[in-house]
């Protein structure tokens, strides 16, 4: 068990506080934002603290870090606090919801992987990436340091995710694709061939109808 500082003092972060304190194994000690987000000195019953001065308050001998559990600027947020934290020696937590089945130990750093994930054999998962929930990661394939996968994808087997991807939920990417690096896959989209790097895949939506709801009763 590790003591924690995590980076948010918003929703994002009061969920990820729920479930960190309900399973474990780390125990966050306190939270930290950039000085200029900072809204008092105590969030979710813990301290918070001005990132620019974290180390006089948290120092990197005695606390992990995770975080911050963001996509903002297609990811490049994250990585620059991620960097910037490595650079000022802090070693950073991952966390994996026991509900998660993971037949897998290559899991990096920074890592936050909610509920009902399925991580097949040798699969890789690369440093600072989040994967929300009730997705597939189908066997031998890679997800690259960065990345952002919200709910409800699938990915087949031997697929390279390139750093720094966002995938929408509820996307399908096909049996030995590459995502090059940089890329947006929309909500519900299927890739079907290899995307080259900073590619972006349109959502797949479905126009609302010219007839109102109440046509449809006679249906149910």
């Amino acid at each position: 068990m590790a003591d924690i500082v995590l980076f948010g003092a918003g929703q994002i972060a009061d969920v990820a506080r729920v479930y960190i304190d309900a399973h474990g194994p780390d125990r966050i000690v306190g939270f930290t934002v950039d000085h200029a987000f900072r809204n008092g000195e105590v969030f979710a019953g813990r301290p918070l603290v001005s990132w620019e001065a974290l180390e006089q308050h948290f120092p990197p001998d005695r606390v992990k870090l995770l975080g911050p559990l963001s996509f903002r600027g297609l990811n490049d947020f994250r990585i620059a606090r991620f960097l910037d934290g490595k650079r000022r020696g802090y070693d950073f937590a991952s966390f994996v919801h026991p509900s998660c089945l993971v037949y897998t130990e290559s899991i990096g750093e920074n890592c936050f992987i909610l509920k009902n994930n399925t991580l097949q054999p040798f699969v890789e998962i690369g440093d600072n990436v989040i994967m929300w929930s009730n997705n597939h990661i189908g066997h031998h394939s890679k997800i690259g340091e960065h990345c952002f996968l919200s709910s409800q994808i699938g990915i087949s087997s031997n697929v390279i995710i390139e750093p720094r991807c966002f995938i929408s939920g509820k996307a399908s990417i096909d049996y030995g694709l590459t995502i090059g690096a940089g890329s947006h896959v929309g909500v519900a989209a299927v890739v079907l061939k290899n995307l080259a790097p900073d590619s972006a895949v349109p959502a797949v939506a479905s126009a609302v109808a010219r007839y109102s709801s109440t046509r449809l009763k006679r249906f149910f």
